[in-house]
């Protein structure tokens, strides 16, 4: 079978092609003519240079392709950066759908739990739970819109489209670093608090395989949540902490520091200019309960959640060999 697949040098795309490498299947990939093209330097894949958000790219990347896991997208997690984010997980995610149409192509969205509802502790979230939004952050808003954007073209154009909501997700070949960094950040100082709510933490391995599968036998128009162990922040860190051999954090945030940190981080933004990760729609999102069941593809695609410790320690143990930290295990 051939596949597209965008997002290939990021760690969840980087990752889905391996697998459908390993599995013996034809690869294209998109790459932007900026990207590095080290994640792909051992990888028997056609690159097609372009922007995704230009639909002649877009054509020529689906075409002769029986499927299109788009997998590329814009994270940032703060008020700032909506018509980039817009731009890229919604506009380009349209002229991938139009080219799937056009050329009968499956499409697989990578969207993310973030574009779901919050869950709480005792109940987690699954695929109905869609209101209300977590947050105003570009990246929940931009997946939001970019999922009701396919429910509403495909009766229109023909399209036939799955949807995966990943969560926060650890493993190998994280070359930016996307997750790695919440590693590095705690491997390279003390952080005294850990965000108040909590979050579901998944192995990338699996999560690959998750997608493919739901390519592959997924139902039309569906969701499928691709979730892990539901662990609080202030565990998660700890566990990272501990794994780096650093002092991990001895409390999760209390409400009057929430306070203080969105009031301090909105207000330099607003006199720099310049958002930083320490923001008020960030914090919000920190202090939700991201916790998610995945029943459905368990039942339907025969997902697997994997060990998230296991992910972490393979995560670590790649950042460390590819010479993103020079602290010792």
């Amino acid at each position: 079978m051939r596949y597209s697949v965008t997002g290939a040098t990021g760690l969840l795309g980087n990752n889905v092609v391996r697998h459908l490498l390993d599995q013996g299947h034809e690869v294209r990939v998109s790459v932007r003519h900026s990207s590095s093209r080290t994640p792909l330097e051992d990888l028997d894949v056609e690159i097609l240079e372009g922007d995704i958000g230009e639909p002649d790219h877009a054509r020529q990347l689906v075409k002769g392709t029986q499927a299109l896991i788009h997998a590329a997208g814009l994270i940032w997690f703060g008020k700032t950066q909506q018509a980039s984010s817009r731009k890229i997980n919604v506009t380009a995610t349209q002229n991938l759908a139009e080219a799937c149409a056009d050329q009968n192509s499956r499409l697989l969205f990578v969207s993310s739990t973030d574009a779901l509802a919050a869950g709480s502790p005792s109940h987690p979230a699954n695929e109905s739970s869609l209101d209300p939004p977590k947050c105003n952050a570009a990246y929940v808003v931009s997946k939001r819109e970019a999922e009701a954007k396919l429910f509403e073209m495909a009766p229109h154009i023909g399209l036939d489209f799955v949807i995966t909501n990943p969560c926060l997700f650890f493993g190998p070949w994280d070359w930016k670093p996307s997750s790695g960094k919440m590693i590095l950040a705690l491997t390279d100082g003390f952080v005294p608090l850990a965000p108040s709510g909590g979050i579901s933490v998944g192995d990338v391995r699996n999560i690959a395989n998750g997608i493919i599968a739901a390519v592959q036998k997924g139902r039309h128009g569906e969701r499928y949540i691709l979730a892990g162990t539901n662990l609080s922040y202030l565990e998660l860190w700890r566990h990272i902490a501990g794994l780096v051999n650093r002092k991990g954090p001895f409390a999760a945030m209390r409400t009057p520091m929430k306070k203080i940190l969105s009031f301090g981080g909105d207000l330099f933004t607003s006199i720099s200019k310049r958002e930083t990760e320490v923001n008020s729609e960030a914090i919000k999102l920190g202090g939700c309960w991201n916790y998610y069941d995945s029943s459905k593809a368990e039942g339907e695609l025969d997902y697997q959640t994997g060990d998230y410790k296991t992910a972490i320690q393979d995560a670590w143990e790649w950042l460390r060999t590819n010479g993103y930290s020079k602290h010792k295990h």
